[in-house]
This record gives C-alpha cells, sequence and structure tokens, in this order.
C-alpha cells in the first residue's frame, strides 16, 4: 500500500496556524491564572494597620460583651425587679391620681338623663395619657338609655361610646345594666 501524498498540491494545511494560536492563549490563561493566585495570596494577608485595629475591635467587643452581662444581672436581680414593679405601680397609682373626681362627676351630671343610674364608673388612663371611663349604667328603658348615650356624643367632653354589653332587668333587679367606655377630655 502506498500513500497519496504530494506536498505540492497539500502543503500542511491550516494546523500551523490553529496550534500556534491555541498555544498563545493557553500561555495567556496560565499567565491570567498565576496573576490571579498571587492578587489572592496577597489579599490573604492583611497589613499591620488593619490587624491592630481589628485586634483593638475585638477587645471593645469583649468588653462591651462584658458589660453587657453585668448590666443584665443587675437588671435580672429580684431586688431590682422588686423596685421597678414598685415604681411602675407608684407612677400609675400618681397618673391615676391627677384624675378630678369631682370634675368627672360634674361632666356626667351635666349630661346624665333623669332616668338613667350611674352603677359604676372606673378611669383608666392610656399610654398617651388620655383618659378612658368604663362605665356600668342602669336604665329603666332602651329610649333611657340611647338618650343617654346621644348625649354623650353630643358633648364635647366625653368622644365616642362603645357599648360593650348589657344585661336585662331581673326579679333582684329591675334595671336594664349596660357596660360601656368612653374617652373622656380630661387634661391631667
Amino acid at each position: 500500500m502506498r500513500a497519496d501524498m504530494n506536498l505540492a498540491s497539500h502543503p500542511f494545511g491550516r494546523s500551523r496556524l490553529f496550534w500556534l494560536l491555541s498555544s498563545l492563549a493557553a500561555a495567556g490563561l496560565l499567565a491570567a491564572g498565576v496573576a490571579l493566585a498571587m492578587d489572592f495570596s496577597g489579599a490573604r494577608t492583611m497589613p499591620p494597620e488593619m490587624l491592630q485595629t481589628r485586634q483593638k475591635l475585638q477587645e471593645q467587643l469583649q468588653q462591651l460583651a462584658a458589660e453587657e452581662a453585668e448590666l443584665r444581672g443587675e437588671f435580672n436581680d429580684p431586688a431590682t425587679v422588686d423596685i421597678y414593679d414598685r415604681s411602675h405601680f407608684l407612677n400609675q397609682l400618681l397618673t391615676r391620681k391627677g384624675v378630678s373626681w369631682t370634675q368627672t362627676f360634674a361632666d356626667l351630671e351635666a349630661i346624665l338623663p333623669p332616668r338613667v343610674l350611674m352603677m359604676q364608673v372606673r378611669p383608666e388612663v392610656t399610654f398617651d395619657n388620655d383618659v378612658q371611663l368604663e362605665m356600668q349604667v342602669g336604665a329603666e328603658t332602651w329610649d333611657d338609655f340611647i338618650e343617654f348615650v346621644s348625649a354623650l356624643e353630643a358633648s364635647d367632653k366625653f368622644k365616642q361610646p362603645n357599648v360593650r354589653g348589657y344585661s336585662p332587668p331581673n326579679d333582684n333587679e329591675p334595671y336594664f345594666r349596660f357596660q360601656l367606655t368612653v374617652d373622656y377630655a380630661q387634661q391631667l
């Protein structure tokens, strides 16, 4: 068997150009990889100034954590909790004491219909220092109670009456009993 090879009509072809470009591309990729590896290894080591700053920040963090633990221990101490609870109770008591009962009853008397009986009044001071009254009233008829609620709505001292429940008359109590809350515009 004889191979037909005519170097004059089929010289080496284009394979030389392919191998030349491939080796140049491989050398370029190798150089880029070496550059990236050197950059990565250089980035892993911090400058001494950054190391000192990092160490100082870690020391401060440990100091703050120790102070936090100490303060949490003091706050969770039963004596501290008792003092906090007592001061909270006294502050609420003083705030409630700021509600003038005389003024409250005078304002209620001005709008209370004659056939409605005020059975219970309890002031509640909200977080915004607004006064809200929880009331229980007795009325002989539904119309008397509706007259009372209408008077509350028309008053400039009382706002947003909210009926929370009622109970009908029985053998022991001849009145309809209504529970309601109303916002009261008394300044503390």
